[in-house]
């Protein structure tokens, strides 16, 4: 390189540096070293100076762009982490929500299970049921009608529908020894409130056949005791 400098053999600058540089170049490529500028000389030029502080702007932009870019880069983290945080908490309540979900479905589950053990057994009732009442209408005798009723009746039976069902008032003539412990009020026979004992008796007049004898008793203990011979 240094001999093509000593020849002038080197090759023509590109049209991008400028004509001020060019000219530096060449002073500092001068076939006679003696014409040729010290450092010191260089490095004052203005040519020179003014590149080295558009070098030196250009790092300084250069350095600016690179804090921009990292502030960018630090913010786009910031934001992502944020974003990954809001993602776990949304996942996380998700995962509450579907843990929620299937206790209610176990819930529902266990409900519907319990309805149909319920109608299983209401249906298994049902038959049993219907077996019992076929087992009763197989042992139950069969129903007559009113007229052959009356006439499988005992002649005894047919007696006792021939009563008269009505009280005669004349046949409960009350024989009571002491009125101060009962007396007699229409058809009832009224004990009163008192713990004394008392008898009462009744001689119905019956002269002929068979009649219904009854009446009422009333007895205002807290406890009433009677009984009834014949």
């Amino acid at each position: 390189m240094i001999d093509k400098i000593k020849k002038n053999k080197i090759s023509e600058l590109p049209d991008w540096v400028s004509n001020q540089m060019k000219e530096v170049i060449k002073w500092m490529m001068n076939n006679n070293e003696n014409h040729r500028p010290t450092t010191k000389m260089i490095l004052s030029h203005d040519t020179v100076l003014i590149d080295n502080e558009r070098a030196l702007a250009e790092r300084d932009r250069e350095r600016i762009e690179k804090d921009r870019l990292q502030v960018e880069l630090d913010s786009e983290r910031i934001e992502k982490d944020q974003q990954k945080r809001r993602a776990d908490t949304t996942q996380s309540e998700l995962d509450k929500l579907v843990t929620k979900t299937n206790e209610s479905q176990e819930v529902v589950n266990a409900f519907q299970q319990q309805i149909e053990i319920t109608q299983s057994e209401v249906t298994r009732l049902t038959t049993e049921n219907q077996n019992l009442k076929a087992e009763l209408s197989k042992l139950r005798p069969l129903t007559t009608s009113p007229k052959q009723q009356s006439r499988s009746e005992p002649k005894h039976q047919q007696i006792i529908r021939s009563i008269p069902p009505s009280l005669n008032p004349n046949m409960l003539v009350s024989i009571i020894p002491d009125e101060e412990v009962a007396y007699q009020e229409g058809l009832k026979i009224v004990h009163k409130d008192n713990q004394n004992k008392c008898t009462v008796a009744f001689n119905p007049i019956i002269s002929n056949g068979i009649v219904r004898f009854g009446g009422f008793f009333e007895d205002s203990d807290v406890y009433p005791f009677f009984s009834m011979s014949i």
